[in-house]
């Protein structure tokens, strides 16, 4: 069985998996789509309540389409999947299994990762059709092929990102008992200094410029910037460099976590 056969194998089991659970994930969209509505609705209510057309250089159907956009990146490809699966199969010493496979665990884990943001996705994309439906009068879409393929792009480096940034903490595994505090504080930090919330550019340009230091805006403020037509050409190029700088980085730390965790790993068995 080759190697891409093998990948295929691992995102099919992962898709058959979360089908199993259909009411969970329905009831996971309907909870992503009630809280992205209350989102708009109050900054909907706050631009006619202040009587402007435009808050934070966003005017209204900018600032729709940007919270619709970044919402859906937001829960259904970035913060549903923190890798809890890797430092799971550490704890628990189900790892011991997968070390005798022909395949290594730390791509399984990857492509089930990805597995599982396809999935959400989808059924995120299926449920936001509804609201997307809603609010079609403020929708802003772009203007040409070019930005729609920047954008696409800057999402999956996003995806690719926020996967070896989970990983490393859940990597951590190896040598702390439990790695869901920080994999939590991990996803909150992400929310506020990613852009989840509110685009960036409405805070001081001093915490702009420490954000910036992070690899959280490339995640989400970065691709619905580019989406809106907000960051130049010129500017998003220097963008994928940086954030390709980040994803080397963090695959070598992913490298020697894994190489080194796996040497002292120990598994008691019954």
């Amino acid at each position: 069985m080759g190697s891409a056969a093998k990948c295929l194998a691992v995102l099919k089991l992962v898709l058959v998996e979360r089908l199993v659970y259909r009411l969970n994930f329905f009831l996971q969209v309907l909870s992503g789509v009630l809280t992205s509505i209350i989102i708009v609705a109050l900054w909907m209510a706050v631009y006619r309540g202040n009587s402007v057309s435009s808050l934070g250089g966003y005017a209204m159907p900018e600032m729709i389409t940007y919270l619709l956009g970044g919402g859906l990146i937001n829960t259904f490809i970035l913060t549903t999947a923190e890798n809890n699966e890797t430092s799971q199969t550490i704890a628990d010493g189900t790892l011991s299994g997968l070390l005798v496979q022909p395949f290594s665990p730390y791509w399984v884990w990857f492509f089930r990762d990805m597995g599982t943001k396809l999935f959400l996705f989808l059924l995120g994309l299926a449920g936001y059709g509804m609201v997307f439906l809603f609010f079609r009068d403020f929708l802003i879409f772009p203007g040409s092929p070019a930005r729609w393929m920047l954008f696409a792009i800057a999402v999956a480096l996003g995806v690719l990102l926020q996967f070896l940034l989970f990983e490393s903490l859940s990597l951590l595994a190896f040598w702390i008992e439990n790695t869901y505090g920080i994999r939590f504080t991990m996803r909150v930090i992400l929310e506020v200094t990613g852009g989840a919330i509110i685009p960036l550019s409405f805070f001081p340009s001093v915490l702009q410029a420490f954000f910036f230091a992070l690899p959280f805006p490339y995640l989400i403020y970065l691709p619905m910037t580019i989406y809106l037509g907000k960051t130049p050409a010129d500017e998003v190029v220097g963008a994928f460099v940086r954030m390709g700088f980040w994803i080397a980085g963090l695959a070598v730390i992913n490298g020697v976590l894994w190489r080194r965790g796996v040497r002292r790993y120990v598994a008691m068995g019954d």
